[in-house]
């Protein structure tokens, strides 16, 4: 490398891979392929230290600009007493904005959990969200890998999967040799926002229906507002990294023509996946007016479908398939209807959600109150800090809209 110290963190990454390869070669020269390495690990410390001193400088600037109530001691541990407790007091604090007692509801400084985040939601509480979000199925935030790990620092993507390996008495497994997958990705401390209703939790007396209800009003905005940002967010608004918003993802191009043809459809998208993506489960995201106008009206020569779709009887919910392979359905806001969409726009995402994609959070949901003078009305509003990243480009294809070929005359 030229300019080791100009390089950045992928670039760094992608050269140690090309040592690693280099070294094995007969005629390496190991002592200068020692010395780059030596260089290039110091440089990428440099790198890190820098990034991760600048994230808490932007965390610690949040922190100061949210407002909310100010605690910072340790939460000790709580007697089942104490547990309803400090459930009671919550209730009362969002309902009516009683401020807890001296030792309820505090929560201690940590990195990116911060006492200016306001008041902590009582634990039993956040895992009625959590198992309301986990109910909340067949949407791209279910698909996704979740992680829990501290912000501001570099992580290498190979580090989230693994390989199968033989050992014997001389090898051991690599714990990180992902089939030569490289570069690296940071996660922010991103602050998200739910504001509640008070007329909707105004008319709870209990405390458990309380619970129930401000666990279910959480959830269900905070998996629509993920599935938004997954596909359309914009890391410079604080929002998820979007995969319809991100450069470098590679495109499928299908004109009017092609899309009421089964055979040039199913041959225009496995031509271009790699033989490694087609061996993964990979998944569609579309419309339901794509689906249910274009993508039901296709069948094979023996006039097959080739979609399927179920319903459960116990929900309603809708499993669409196009050739054995899963459809999320999103609302045309998102990703538009192919017969309305305007050529150039993207239409469909085909991709392998598990692998391709990460949220970052530790799911601790805290609440702030205030007065919002313009309206004159007090507002509750629930916190969360959270992030997402694209971690393999290469398991996402956006799948575009595309004039048809003009003819000559």
């Amino acid at each position: 490398m030229e300019n080791i110290k100009t390089a950045s963190v992928e670039q760094i990454i992608a050269r140690l891979a090309e040592i690693q390869t280099e070294m094995d070669k007969d005629d390496a020269d190991l002592d200068a392929l020692n010395t780059e390495a030596d260089e290039l690990l110091a440089r990428k410390a440099e790198l890190k230290s820098e990034a991760e001193e600048k994230e808490l400088k932007r965390s610690a600037l949040l922190n100061r600009l949210n407002e909310g109530t100010v605690v910072a001691n340790p939460v000790s541990p709580k007697k089942e007493d104490d547990d309803m407790l400090e459930r009671k007091a919550f209730m009362d604090y969002v309902i009516s904005g009683k401020t807890p007692e001296a030792g309820v509801l505090q929560r201690a400084d940590a990195a990116g959990v911060s006492s200016n985040l306001g008041v902590l939601i009582p634990n039993h509480v956040q895992q009625e969200i959590i198992q309301e979000v986990k109910k909340i199925h067949g949407r791209l935030y279910g698909k996704v890998k979740h992680l829990n790990l501290p912000g501001g620092v570099e992580y290498p993507i190979g580090s989230f999967e693994a390989t199968f390996k033989r050992i014997t008495e001389t090898t051991v497994s690599d714990r990180q040799n992902p089939g030569g997958i490289t570069g690296s990705i940071i996660f922010k401390y991103n602050i998200g926002e739910i504001r509640l209703s008070r007329t909707l939790l105004q008319t709870v007396l209990s405390v458990p229906t309380f619970e129930a209800e401000l666990a279910k009003v959480i959830a269900e905005a905070y998996v629509k507002a993920m599935d938004e940002e997954i596909l359309t967010g914009d890391p410079t608004k604080q929002q998820l990294e979007g995969i319809l918003t991100k450069t470098g993802i590679k495109t499928i191009e299908i004109n009017e023509d092609e899309m009421k043809d089964w055979k040039t459809f199913q041959k225009k998208i496995m031509a271009k996946l790699p033989l490694g993506m087609k061996n993964k489960p990979y998944e569609y995201i579309m419309s339901n007016g794509t689906f249910e106008g274009n993508i039901m009206t296709l069948a094979d020569d023996n006039n097959r479908p080739v979609y399927t779709e179920t319903v459960n009887p116990v929900d309603g919910w809708v499993d669409a398939r196009i050739k054995g392979h899963g459809v999320t359905l999103v609302e045309p806001e998102l990703l538009p209807d192919f017969d309305t969409a305007a050529a150039g726009k993207v239409f469909a995402v085909l991709w392998v959600p598990g692998e391709a994609y990460a949220i970052n959070s530790n799911m601790q949901f805290s609440t702030v109150r205030y007065m919002d003078h313009e309206k004159n009305e007090e507002v509750t509003k629930a916190l969360v800090i959270n992030d997402g990243k694209v971690l393999r480009p290469d398991l996402i294809y956006q799948i575009k809209k595309v004039a048809k070929p003009t003819t000559g005359a």
